[in-house]
C-alpha cells in the first residue's frame, strides 16, 4: 500500500526546507567564522594577563622580601 501523494510532497517540501536551513546556518558560521576567532584570541589574552597577575600576586605573598621597596 503506497501513501498518499499529498503525503509525498509534504515530506518532499519538509527535506528540501531542511536543507536549505542547514545551508544557511552554515553559510551564517562561515560568516561570523573571524569574529569567533578574534573573540577567542582576545579572551585567550585576557585569561593569560589574568595569570600573570595571579602569579605575580602569590609569588609576593610567599616573598615579601623580593618587593621591599616596590
Amino acid at each position: 500500500m503506497n501513501p498518499p501523494v499529498g503525503s509525498r510532497e509534504a515530506n518532499s517540501m519538509y527535506l528540501l526546507k531542511l536543507i536549505c536551513l542547514t545551508i544557511v546556518n552554515l553559510a551564517k558560521q562561515a560568516w561570523l567564522l573571524p569574529q569567533t576567532i578574534t573573540l577567542g584570541l582576545a579572551e585567550r589574552r585576557r585569561q593569560i594577563e589574568r595569570h600573570q597577575s595571579e602569579a605575580e600576586r602569590l609569588d609576593r605573598i610567599r616573598n615579601p622580601s623580593k618587593y621591599l621597596g616596590r
